[in-house]
C-alpha cells in the first residue's frame, strides 16, 4: 500500500497515460476521494497509484479506465443512511 502521508487535498489525479482524471477532494485511511469535472467523484485505493510527485497524483491505470474498476461514489445526498419512509 502506498504511504498516505503523501496524498494531500488539491493534488492533480492523472491517469497512467497522463490524462487527468480530476483533484483530490479528501484522504481517508485505505483510499482517497477524486473530484471529477461533470462526473461523480469516486472513490480510488491506495494501491492503484503509481506514483506521487511534487503535486501530482499518477495512477497505475489509464484515465479512460476509472470507471471501470467499480470503485465507490459518495451517496448523492451525503448521508450515510437512506431516507426514511413515511407512510400515511
Amino acid at each position: 500500500m502506498f504511504d498516505r502521508t503523501r496524498v494531500r487535498p488539491g493534488m492533480d489525479i492523472l491517469g497512467s497515460d497522463g490524462d487527468r482524471v480530476g483533484t483530490v477532494k479528501e484522504v481517508r485511511t485505505s483510499d482517497f476521494l477524486a473530484n471529477r469535472s461533470m462526473q461523480r467523484d469516486i472513490y480510488i485505493p491506495f494501491d492503484s497509484i503509481m506514483d506521487v510527485t511534487g503535486d501530482t497524483v499518477r495512477l497505475n491505470i489509464p484515465a479512460s479506465q476509472v470507471d471501470d474498476m467499480g470503485w465507490p461514489s459518495p451517496s448523492l445526498t451525503g448521508s450515510q443512511n437512506p431516507p426514511s419512509t413515511t407512510s400515511y
